[in-house]
């Protein structure tokens, strides 16, 4: 691998909701052993439809630590077809597509703005990605309002030939949690954009089926939370999985939703 400034990229897309302040805290949280590998954090602004950006961002600015460095790409205007742009993702347009290329580093990880990175996520990545194309972690379900975590996705984002969509799609893994060296996948890249379905949604379908027939690693760990979203068309199946762990959970409604 060709060295760059910057070890690790994070690409976080936003329509620049609160919890985008969260996201950004955890990839300066992230630790490392010895001292702090560099991390190009690239924000890609979807819409903001309450002006928030600035205001968010005088918030996060002052606590970047020095080896994060911060890219903010803000068109003024959504690329997605949701928002009156011309790409059929609903979720950022081509924004995961343009911040993979524009990204200082081979490695490109991703990160949802309602969602939130363990302190070992970028660490343990790494590793599993040295000598593989990709690279996943596993994830762990969490309540979006209240930061609570409350149990590991044994079920839908654990990998190639896993899970409840083994038969159907061959795996899967979502966004948050996965890592590409995107210079051996420059083929696939475009695919962010692109949505199979009229919901708008399932670029990371489109991705992953791509992605599982090349050489990948695995955390082993769970470094990544998600949020849980009453209005997502799986969010029964997943209550059903966390009762079945014994845990007692009501999900109330999550606030700044985009479904």
């Amino acid at each position: 691998m060709t060295s760059t400034s910057h070890a690790i990229a994070v690409v976080l897309l936003t329509t620049c909701r609160a919890s985008m302040v969260r996201a950004v805290r955890s990839v300066y949280l992230q630790q490392f052993d010895g001292d702090p590998q560099h991390i190009h954090l690239l924000i890609g602004v979807d819409c903001d439809p309450h002006r928030q950006l600035d205001e968010l961002m005088a918030i996060l600015a002052p606590e970047r630590p020095p080896h994060v460095t911060i890219s903010i790409i803000n068109p003024g205007y959504s690329t997605s077809r949701r928002h009156g742009g011309v790409h059929t993702s609903h979720y950022g347009g081509s924004l995961r597509s343009v911040l993979t290329l524009l990204a200082d580093s081979e490695i490109v990880t991703y990160l949802d703005d309602d969602d939130w990175f363990k302190e070992n996520h970028c660490a343990r990545i790494l590793h599993a990605i040295e000598g593989k194309k990709w690279a996943y972690t596993y994830s762990i379900y969490a309540d979006g309002n209240t930061a609570q975590e409350l149990c590991v996705d044994e079920i839908e984002s654990v990998g190639v030939g896993r899970g409840i969509y083994a038969q159907k799609f061959g795996g899967f893994v979502r966004p948050t949690g996965l890592a590409i060296n995107k210079m051996e996948l420059l083929h696939l890249v475009h695919l962010w954009s692109c949505s199979p379905f009229a919901s708008g949604d399932g670029e990371d379908r489109l991705v992953f089926d791509k992605l599982r027939t090349e050489p990948y690693g695995c955390t082993d760990v769970a470094t990544v939370c998600c949020s849980l979203d009453p209005k997502d068309g799986n969010h029964e199946l997943r209550m059903q999985f966390i009762r079945s762990r014994g845990i007692d959970y009501q999900v109330g409604v999550k606030v700044d939703s985009t479904r």
